[in-house]
Parts: structure tokens; C-alpha cells; sequence
């Protein structure tokens, strides 16, 4: 079978992402892989969600998943050619305002690669800037585990490193905090990075990324994938040069079809006509909007914060909006003064 032909560019993003369409450009490049994975992550149980009063028992992904999340995970499953070994999206980048169940895309997708993988002693990272974030997937994980008979029996935790392992393949996922240490000397066939820009104040992110995802040069199913909100600060460092790239790949600037860019942000402009303002367009970073996002919540907020002098202003445009706070979205230089005073 020849590889298929596919671009990661989405060029008509702007109108994709006001329509509530996807914004992933192409289907599955593989069906039987994405079939595969996505009947197990679609079927992993989320505890917090409470009952599922249709079933009476925890909802699954895949009952309260929203087009989105699903797409983005079939998408990286579906990049899998079963009859080479390899994967054909190597890296992704995905940026989405806070609390659109980034701990369960990480958690899911992972457990997913446990579950499904084939290399025997096969290493899994999930990589953290801090220990709190590291919990933040690590406790979703042992909680879909822990619903499901068959996974527990399946899959052996251990709390006390953060660490999971497939009895029968021996193969394992690791949720570490990240330091030079931690990721050392690492063989991990596919990388995690949760909230890439807390990555971006550290000094030594760059080369400590390119060390965790350094077993991938010898495991052609590998992959690394980056899930982040917009940070609260310039952005910097290896999380302002990875969102630059993300954005001239999706905007077909630059062509790597191994990178999936999927960035929830507002057109420039909307930015510039005020329109991130209006709540009505809260959805347009937020697209689990009605799920884990609840718009009265988010409207409620922001009546506190629009007259704010403080930088609550800020920090709730850059976690809620993904507003990139201080410079235009797609280069240095200042979108108006305007915009300027209201994100102080």
C-alpha cells in the first residue's frame, strides 16, 4: 500500500473555526488504525463526570466527547500505517483555552497507546512542567483504569512514581515533572508535553524536549504531541517558537505534513474589531463549550474582570480566550493600542 496524500495546512481556518466546524483538514489517512484505537479510547470511563443517566453507569469519551476532541484523537491514531510500523504525523500541536479536558485528551490518548501498542518493555511519557500538573493527567488515567474491570486487571498503577504498566506487554506510561533528570537517558516511543507554555520560562526546555523524544529516532511508530493553553505572559522560549511554527504550517507558509497544527485562537480580525469581547464568541476557543465549559460561568467572569486594572484581565483573556497577550497573533508587532490597554 502507498502512503496516502494529505496536507496538515488548513488554510480556511478562519471560517472552519466561526462555523464550529473541525479544523483538522482531512480524514483518517488510515481507517482500520483510527477504527482500532478510537473504539478503545472512545470506551475509556471518565469519573468526574458523574452517571450517565442513559446507562446508569460512568460516561465513556466517546458518550461525552465532543466532534473536536474525537476528530484530533482519530486524526493521531489514523496517522498509524499498521503494514510499515510507522507513523506518518510525527508531531502536533494543540491549543485550547482552559478546561476543555486537556487532562483527559493526554490521559485518553496515552492509555490508548498502552493498551494498543505492540513493542514489548515500550516506554510512554507524559511530560509536565511541574508536579501539580503532573497529577493533573496522571489522576484521570488511574481513574479510567480503575472503572474499567478489565483495564485494572490489564494495567498495574503505581502511585507513588506516577508510572502504569501493561502486564502482558511489560510496556509502560510515565507521567513525570519535567528536569534534565527526569527525562535522561529516555527511550520513549511517544511524548506528551502538557502545557508547553510553562515550558517556554524555562531556560534549558528546548534541549530538555529533545532529549525525551530522542528513542523516537529508532521507533518509526513514534510520535510527540504538545497540548497547551495560550500563557500569560509574551510568549517565550521553546513554546513561542513552537506556536509560530504551528501557525505558519496551518497556515501553508511552511509545508510539513508530519506536524498537526489544531489552534483554538481568534482570527486577528476579530481581535481587532473587539469581537473576543463578546461573549457570544467565547465559543470560538472553547469548543467543548456546553460540556466541560459552561458559557453563564465564563459570561459571569468576565463581568468581574472587564473593568479589572490588575492583570486578572490578562491571565482570564490568555487561559479563557487564548488571546496572546502584548503582541499580534501572527507576528511581533502590536495589534493597537486599543487592544493593548484592555489586555492589562
Amino acid at each position: 500500500m502507498t502512503d496516502p496524500i494529505w496536507s496538515t495546512a488548513c488554510l480556511d481556518w478562519k471560517r472552519r473555526i466561526r462555523d464550529r466546524r473541525t479544523l483538522i483538514p482531512f480524514t483518517p489517512l488510515f481507517p482500520a488504525s483510527a477504527e482500532a484505537k478510537m473504539a478503545v479510547f472512545c470506551a475509556l470511563r471518565i469519573a468526574d463526570l458523574g452517571i450517565n443517566p442513559a446507562t446508569g453507569e460512568t460516561w465513556t469519551i466517546g458518550e461525552s466527547a465532543d466532534e473536536w476532541l474525537l476528530d484530533f484523537a482519530a486524526a493521531i491514531f489514523g496517522a498509524y500505517n499498521a503494514e510499515t510500523g510507522e507513523q506518518l504525523i510525527r508531531e502536533g500541536l494543540l491549543l485550547v483555552s482552559k478546561k476543555n479536558t486537556k487532562s483527559t485528551i493526554a490521559a485518553g490518548i496515552m492509555l490508548t497507546e498502552l493498551i494498543c501498542g505492540w513493542r514489548p518493555s515500550d516506554e510512554n511519557l507524559i511530560l509536565a512542567p511541574t508536579i501539580e500538573v503532573a497529577g493533573n493527567s496522571f489522576k484521570p488515567a488511574c481513574d479510567m483504569i480503575r472503572a474499567d474491570e478489565e483495564l485494572d486487571d490489564l494495567l498495574h498503577i503505581q502511585e507513588h512514581v506516577r508510572l502504569i504498566t501493561n502486564r502482558d506487554t511489560k510496556a509502560t506510561l510515565k507521567v513525570v515533572a519535567a528536569d534534565a533528570a527526569t527525562v535522561s537517558g529516555k527511550k520513549a516511543s511517544r511524548v506528551l508535553v502538557d502545557e508547553l507554555w510553562l515550558f517556554g520560562k524555562k531556560a534549558n526546555a528546548d534541549s530538555m524536549l529533545r532529549e525525551a523524544a530522542g528513542g523516537q529516532v529508532s521507533r518509526p511508530e513514534g510520535y510527540t504531541l504538545y497540548l497547551t493553553t495560550q500563557s500569560d505572559e509574551p510568549p517565550a522560549g521553546v513554546f513561542k517558537e513552537k506556536l509560530a511554527y504551528a501557525r505558519d504550517v496551518r497556515d501553508g507558509k511552511v509545508t510539513n505534513n508530519e506536524f498537526l497544527p489544531v489552534l483554538y485562537e481568534f482570527p486577528d480580525e476579530m481581535l481587532a474589531a473587539d469581537e473576543h469581547l463578546d461573549p457570544a464568541n467565547f465559543y470560538i476557543t472553547n469548543p467543548n463549550m456546553g460540556k466541560s465549559v459552561s458559557q453563564k460561568w465564563l459570561e459571569g467572569q468576565f463581568r468581574q474582570i472587564e473593568n479589572a486594572e490588575d492583570g486578572t484581565k490578562q491571565v482570564f483573556y490568555a487561559k479563557h480566550l487564548n488571546v496572546e497577550i502584548g503582541v499580534g497573533l501572527r507576528h511581533d508587532a502590536w495589534i493597537g493600542a486599543v487592544y493593548w490597554a484592555q489586555a492589562q
